[in-house]
This record gives structure tokens, sequence and C-alpha cells, in this order.
């Protein structure tokens, strides 16, 4: 564990060498990352995430995958709430978690669940009744190609943009129970919550 840690460290170093320099341009603290302060509380620790935050504040015991982002590893990390962080320049732009109802237990992976023994409740889900609290009224929907998929955007009073995708739960159909499905990517501009144009031309009437 040791080892992975440090060799996390020495990645971080590696990639964001020129930190120093990019420091001054990136001089102002931005919006809590949504969901910090229900984590932090939970998992009991001090340290709140916020947008524009230098990447080497993400403390390497919450780092729980380095993530790939086209050819570039590590540009992109899963936190060990699920939840996955970007920062292609060194500074946190944007954020992403997916909120169902039901988890695959520890150590299986969501396509080996077969039976319902093998899922259990997730706590987090709890956040869903938060999402208008946290991420502000909805300024926006986007049309969706996908019939069954809700895709609407959000804003919070501290300028935070929400892309929020609500489908389906994955596991429904082992349960024999229906549940949602929510995905949620903020960011503090359009660029960083999709490639996809639609998404972009929503998001204009929530600036």
């Amino acid at each position: 564990m040791r080892f992975f840690l440090f060799g996390l460290t020495a990645l971080f170093a590696a990639l964001f060498v020129t930190a120093p320099v990019a420091a001054a341009d990136k001089n102002r603290a931005g919006p809590d990352l949504p969901f910090e302060r229900y984590f932090a509380a939970v998992k009991n620790r001090v340290n709140i995430l916020k947008f524009n935050d230098f990447s080497g504040k993400i403390e390497a015991a919450r780092i729980k995958k380095l993530l790939r982002s086209g050819n570039i590893l590590g540009d992109r990390v899963l936190l060990n709430n699920n939840a996955a962080v970007y920062f292609p320049d060194g500074y946190i732009v944007s954020y992403s978690i997916r909120l169902e109802k039901w988890l695959a237990k520890t150590g299986l992976r969501a396509e080996q669940v077969s039976t319902s023994q093998e899922v259990e409740p997730n706590p987090d889900y709890v956040l869903t009744s938060k999402i208008e609290e946290q991420l502000g009224h909805v300024c926006a929907e986007v049309q969706a190609s996908n019939p069954h998929e809700k895709v609407r955007l959000r804003k919070s009073k501290s300028g935070v943009l929400s892309l929020i995708k609500r489908t389906a739960g994955r596991f429904d159909h082992i349960v024999g129970a229906p549940s949602e499905t929510v995905l949620i990517t903020s960011a503090l501009e359009p660029q960083f919550l999709s490639p996809d144009q639609q998404v972009h031309k929503a998001a204009q009437r929530c600036i």
C-alpha cells in the first residue's frame, strides 16, 4: 500500500511539474465539489475539494483508481466515494458520480452480479433527495437519444452547472423492483459537462 501511494505521488509530480507557473492563473478558489461536505462527514475528514483546486490537494488515501482520458492516464481519478474528478491542466474542472439504489457487493463487478444476494443497498443513494438543495433548480432540458432517459441541467447558487441523467436501475431485473440511477456531471463551464453540442447549446440558457 505504501508503495502504491508513493507511486501516485510520483505520478502527480511528473504530470504537473509546471504547476508553480500555472498556479498564478488559478489563484481563485471555486465552489465546493457537489456532496463533498456529506462525504467529509461520513468519512470523518476535513479536506474539502473545490473546483479549481490543484490536483495535489487530493489526498493519496482518497484515490481509488487512476482513470484514462483518451491516451492520457492520470488526469482523471476515481475517488474512494466512487466519484471521479477531472483535471486536464492540473486543476479540477469537473466532477462525476453515479447514484444508484443497489451496488454489487464488495469483490464483485457489476457485470458479475446474477442474483439479488449479490447486491446491497447503496447508503449514498440518500443524496438523490438532496439534488435540488445541492445542485440548484432545473434551468434547461436536453433531448436524449434514449427515450427512457431524462436529461436536465441545473445551476446552483454558487454557479456550478450540473448535467443530470436519470435512467432505470441496472440491477432492477435482478432485484425484481424498479429503481432509478442518477448520473451527475458537474462543472463551472459547459465544455467540461459533455462533448455533446446539444448540452452546450442547452447550457447557454443557464448562464
